[in-house]
């Protein structure tokens, strides 16, 4: 996945250096939530983003940073 995304940063659920400690937040989030959960990353060596996709699509127009998308949990790569 290569697309970009903005979100703004404040509305992030979690973030860190180490993708595998990102995307273990996504699964345990996407676990309660039982929604699509996206990784994010502004660019190479800054940190992973974890963001609920539904509520920052809806918060989009407020705009901060932009950021690449890495990845999207869903029910589709659950634990």
């Amino acid at each position: 996945m290569s697309e970009n995304v903005f979100f703004n940063p404040g509305n992030s659920i979690a973030s860190d250096y180490d993708y595998q400690k990102a995307y273990i937040s996504a699964q345990v989030y996407h676990k309660k939530a039982q929604q699509p959960v996206l990784i994010v990353q502004e660019k190479d060596g800054h940190p992973y983003i974890v963001f609920d996709e539904k509520t920052a699509l809806k918060q989009e127009e407020q705009v901060a940073t932009r950021y690449q998308n890495i990845a999207r949990v869903d029910h589709h790569n659950d634990l």
